[in-house]
This record gives structure tokens, sequence and C-alpha cells, in this order.
């Protein structure tokens, strides 16, 4: 992605993370295209696990790409962006989340079950499918604390400024997570 460096912009080098949202906060298209290309994969990957939907991760997404734009200008530099942009990309997956809930309630679709899970088969993609089916039934703090060590590789601090939530905090809901993790898949074989 050596390409994304310059793009027109004003950076004679690729600039750090913090220049970067700086020239946003500023207005510079290039900057935020450079931002957008340097997050999107990330940003989707843990929106759509998350929340367990395709379609709706890339609406998210864009949504979250729209609030890092709008609020650039006021990002304070005593964190990494790319926590921050975690942290939007949280919220508002959790929104959508609740939007949901409310919607099922309200629809009556709580009360439908789920089609049971198949026997344990011997396939990696079928072990694979179903330890992701797990991670989906973690609680939503638990899902989001594993997705964003496991497959974003952010320190347990960074995770806790995501979540709101303490160093400690973090550990015991990562803790948590594996823990239910273990039994969902103990109890599925």
């Amino acid at each position: 992605m050596n390409d994304s460096s310059n793009c027109g912009s004003t950076f004679a080098k690729p600039p750090g993370e913090h220049e970067l949202i700086e020239a946003v906060g500023t207005g510079d298209i290039d900057a935020f295209e450079i931002l957008i290309r340097k997050y999107r994969n990330s940003v989707l990957n843990f929106i759509f696990k998350f929340t367990g939907d395709k379609f709706g991760a890339e609406d998210i997404a864009q949504e979250v790409f729209l609030k890092v734009y709008l609020g650039a200008s006021r990002f304070k530099p005593v964190g990494k962006v790319s926590t921050w942009i975690f942290k939007i990309a949280y919220n508002l997956s959790m929104n959508e989340l609740l939007r949901r809930s409310r919607f099922s309630r309200v629809c009556g679709l709580d009360e439908l079950e789920s089609e049971p899970a198949e026997p344990n088969g011997a396939s990696l993609k079928e072990l694979s499918q179903e330890v992701m089916e797990a991670v989906g039934r973690l609680p939503e703090k638990q899902r989001a604390a594993l997705l964003l060590r496991v497959n974003e590789d952010l320190s347990y601090a960074e995770i806790g400024n995501v979540l709101s939530s303490s160093v400690a905090g973090v550990e015991s809901l990562l803790f948590r997570a594996r823990e239910n993790l273990k039994k969902m898949l103990i109890d599925a074989s």
C-alpha cells in the first residue's frame, strides 16, 4: 500500500496517524482517503464479526468514517487514532445491535428459535464456523474485547479505552470470554 503515501496530498512522506488526523481535521480530502485506506478493512472486519451482518457492516463503517471526518478537528492527540476509530465503530455497532433488539421485541422475533447446530464435523471449515457462531453468542462486551484483542491486536489499555473499561476490567472480560467459548464449544461437541 505504498501508493497511499502521497495521493496528491501535502505529505512528502507517509504521515503518522496524528499528522493524518490533523490534516483530516483541516478538511484535507487526500488525507481522509489515506486514513480510510489504512483502517477500512480492520474496521469492516471488526464490525462484521461483532454484529454478524456483512451488509450492515458496510453501512456502519461508512458512518464510522463520516464521524471520524466530522470529529477529526476535535481529536485530542493523547491516544492512538486507531483506538478512537475503533471506539466509534464499537459504539455504532452497539447502537445497531440495540436497535435490532428493540425491533425483534416489537415484532416478536426474539421468540423464534434458531436452527440447531450440526454435530461436530471433521472439517476445519465447520470448526471455524462453529467457533465464529460461539463468538457471536458471547455477551457484547466480551465479544468486542476478544475481537479487538485477537483480530486487531490492541493492547489491554487500548481495549479499555474503546470499551470505557479499566485494564483489570478488560482482563476480566477476556478471561470470561475465553471461558464461555470453551464451555460453548465443549457443550456443542
